[in-house]
């Protein structure tokens, strides 16, 4: 007995050193787990922004923020509607699958979900501090924002949640209605007015503080500011630029109507479009002048500069705070839309612009790099888990962007998938191919027609193509069942 106590005495130090390491590995994996700060735009079209490309409209803070990350310029969304390509993005699973093909249905994602984690959710399950500012998942803009709810959320996702009550068509200042929806202009109604898809503009009077998007970014920086005692995953919706097109006066000065150049057309485009594949557009709108497709084309871009201010702030708290070493920063938009090309306005196309998204991943042991690799809104949900050392759990259908952004593959992906109610979108590297439900279809040779001029469907030197990309639809079509 003697002897073990002498053993055990004689080799306690050694114990204790040894526990205290074990204890000061477990605090410093702690420290290593990375904090998320996920920024979602609203219908923001990639093509608006100046790091895609855009010579007119004014983003610095996301071009600054592209330019210290990884930037896909061939990232699409998986339905060019709000309510599914949310509830897609947060699932990790295509629309079909998570039950969610129309705004109207974005209150099953709830209850089709189940036990199984969103994105923010499985943060939430394994130590992260989970928040919510303003529209991550589905709201109506502008409806549940000048009502100030949560609209269809998913409580179980976060830790805590914030949304704002903001006049948007109501703000104070200079207003005009450019598109043929009967608006009812009830300050006591939130619904069924008519602004959810109108063209209706505001030159706001103040400078903004009064808005969602920077009620947003004050909260999303009180957030940060706050005493971390676990990581965080914090997500941020910004709502322009949603319609209405609502910005202070300040940030139209850079877009004189004008000077705003619209994008280039093609007499007789829609000559090879089938009717399907004929979005909303100016005939359709009646937005007919050129005049006042400038002024709507402005108004977006000043909608967009407003929103990327915020952002700036956002990204400028996180650096003053000392955060941005452990933080992995994601930039994003729901869906595409559409700014005049073809003749077409805002989404629900299946066209190109409505369906690439921005797509920017910025943190540590990310560098800064340019992908042409192809990517889907639900690559983003696993692309974060395993940043983060989190395991993906089974449901999730997207895969991870890792390999593209430590450079150890050149692509995830042979091709991606987008769709609406009647159609599917197929996109490789260098074809896109609409398949529409009375049996017409659209193929594009994306290398050489980006901007889709040109239906070669029917043409004989492609048939061989569109065989393939047939088979590539049916397949990923049984793959659903």
């Amino acid at each position: 007995m003697v002897t073990l106590q002498r053993t055990l005495a004689a080799a306690l130090p050694l114990l204790l050193t040894l526990a205290f390491a074990a204890g000061t590995s477990a605090q410093q994996a702690a420290k290593k787990r990375r904090n998320v700060l996920f920024l979602i735009s609203d219908d923001l079209g990639a093509q608006s922004l100046a790091c895609y490309g855009n010579q007119q409209c004014k983003t610095p803070a996301i071009d600054a923020l592209a330019a210290r990350g990884a930037r896909f310029t061939r990232a699409y969304c998986q339905f060019p509607v709000c309510g599914p390509s949310r509830a897609a993005l947060m699932s990790g699973m295509y629309p079909q699958a998570i039950g969610v093909m129309g705004n109207g249905q974005a209150r099953r994602f709830t209850k089709n979900l189940g036990d199984r984690p969103s994105m923010a959710g499985l943060f939430k399950r394994n130590g992260w501090r989970s928040t919510r500012v303003s529209k991550i998942f589905h709201m109506r803009v502008p409806g549940d924002i000048t009502k100030g709810v949560h609209g269809p959320d998913h409580a179980a996702s976060w830790s805590e949640r914030f949304s704002f009550r903001a006049p948007e068509w109501m703000t104070e200042g200079e207003h005009a209605h450019y598109t043929r929806e009967k608006l009812k202009f009830d300050r006591d109604k939130h619904y069924n007015l008519g602004f959810g898809g109108a063209f209706y503009v505001v030159r706001g009077k103040s400078d903004g503080a009064e808005q969602a998007d920077m009620l947003a970014a004050d909260k999303a920086i009180e957030v940060l500011r706050k005493q971390h005692d676990k990581p965080f995953f914090l997500a941020v919706g910004f709502v322009r630029p949603h319609v209405p097109l609502v910005a202070p006066a300040a940030y139209y000065e850079p877009y004189p109507q004008g000077e705003v150049e619209l994008p280039s057309q093609l007499d007789g485009d829609w000559a090879d479009i089938p009717k399907l594949g004929i979005s909303k557009n100016s005939k359709r709108s009646g937005l007919t002048s050129a005049k006042e497709k400038r002024q709507v084309l402005g108004a977006y871009y000043a909608s967009v500069a407003f929103m990327d201010a915020q952002v700036g702030r956002i990204l400028k708290a996180l650096d003053d705070l000392g955060l941005r070493d452990d933080t992995l920063v994601v930039f994003t938009s729901d869906h595409g839309y559409h700014l005049g090309e073809h003749e077409f306005w805002q989404k629900m196309s299946l066209h190109e612009e409505s369906t690439r998204i921005p797509l920017i991943v910025a943190g540590p042991g990310i560098d800064a790099a340019t992908t042409n690799s192809l990517a889907q809104q639900i690559d983003i949900y696993p692309t974060l888990a395993e940043l983060a050392g989190l395991s993906v759990p089974a449901h999730v259908q997207g895969k991870s962007l890792v390999p593209v952004l430590r450079r150890r593959a050149v692509k995830v992906h042979d091709d991606v998938y987008c769709t609406k109610r009647n159609g599917h979108l197929i996109r490789t590297e260098h074809h896109a191919y609409l398949s529409w439900q009375d049996g017409t279809a659209e193929l594009y040779d994306m290398d050489r027609d980006p901007l889709q001029f040109t239906n070669l469907v029917k043409e004989e030197t492609h048939a061989a193509v569109v065989k393939e990309m047939s088979k590539r639809l049916e397949a990923r079509l049984a793959s659903f069942k």
